[in-house]
């Protein structure tokens, strides 16, 4: 990164009195400052929109506050505070975190030393509603470890096993058109905005992910949040036994094919992989019989296990799936 590039943060909040004031906070201690803060606020009724006028009144780099006269949902409140943002690298952040000092610094020489790459995620150490730790570190609590670094940066293949939890991830603010306007629907109130603006980028074959195996937040676990409590919030496991995944999946098939993707595209084989197997996995026969070739095929390609949960997801469909 140079030191002309410019860092947007976008927020979403609502309802957020009783923590925002400590990340926002935590945003002014950065060692690298960003040069925006947009936060959208999804008609809170509660001091949020207080706390951050008296903040912005007061921060050292320009703050932008935009309200919802009514509420919109947390993937249309992020898409406003996305859609806002100007900058070359665009950071996700909750009201209800507090950041490291040096995260941003970070993640800016990370993606600074990873040109190839269109994602940057973090890890993160777990607290409670006091910021106390719960001694316990995001990816390995999601089994995650790191394996081929350069692979994943360099964006030849695709790992859906990475934790994509929006305040871990930062991403190059020219995939906007990719991943803009974001999808809604119970899916994606599961999912969240995080997986989503990850698979569009690294799918279309745009950037790979650099991988930061150091936690630089306090990722706060309390009663009332809305989407991103541990247990609640990994990416979807559809019921085997009812719909197939039309929800999640379509959203992102119409994306890759879409001008945007081509437009940004430097990996078409990691592009045309994605889609032959979403595409396949989403318009599977209706008869059971003829899905066996089908289902062979991709397993067989290795794409059930890049892709979706492997063997697992295979039985699925081959037998299950409706």
């Amino acid at each position: 990164m140079t030191e002309r590039t410019k860092i947007s943060v976008a927020m979403a909040v609502y309802n957020g009195e009783r923590f925002i004031g400590e990340q926002l906070g935590s945003l002014a201690r950065q060692q690298r400052l960003p040069d925006e803060l947009v936060v959208s606020d999804d008609a809170s009724t509660d001091r949020t929109v207080e706390i951050v006028r008296d903040f912005a009144a007061r921060a050292p780099f320009p703050v932008r506050l935009l309200i919802h006269n009514q509420n919109v949902g947390c993937m249309k409140n992020y898409e406003r505070a996305i859609s806002e943002c100007s900058g070359d690298v665009i950071f996700l952040c909750d009201c209800d975190d507090v950041w490291y000092p040096k995260k941003i610094a970070l993640t800016e020489e990370t993606l600074g030393s990873h040109p190839h790459a269109g994602v940057a995620i973090c890890d993160a150490d777990l607290v409670d509603e006091q910021s106390r730790p719960i001694r316990q570190r995001l990816w390995p609590w999601r089994g995650f470890k790191v394996g081929d670094e350069t692979g994943l940066a360099e964006g030849t293949r695709f790992d859906r096993s990475v934790p994509c939890y929006g305040p871990c991830i930062a991403f190059r603010g020219r995939f906007k058109p990719l991943v803009l306007p974001l999808p809604d629907g119970p899916a994606f109130r599961v999912a969240g905005q995080d997986t989503f603006i990850t698979w569009c980028i690294v799918g279309a074959g745009a950037g790979g992910l650099a991988l930061m195996n150091t936690p630089l937040l306090g990722y706060r676990q309390h009663s009332a949040q809305m989407t991103k409590q541990i247990p609640q919030s990994r990416v979807p496991r559809w019921n085997a036994r009812t719909l197939r995944p039309f929800t999640f999946l379509v959203p992102l098939i119409e994306r890759l094919e879409s001008d945007a993707a081509r437009t940004v595209c430097v990996n078409r084989k990691m592009r045309d992989a994605a889609l032959q197997h979403w595409r396949c996995r989403c318009f599977l026969p209706l008869s059971k019989v003829r899905r066996v070739p089908l289902v062979m095929r991709e397993y067989l390609s290795g794409r059930y296990d890049e892709f979706s949960d492997g063997l697992k997801t295979a039985v699925k469909d081959l037998l299950f799936v409706r």
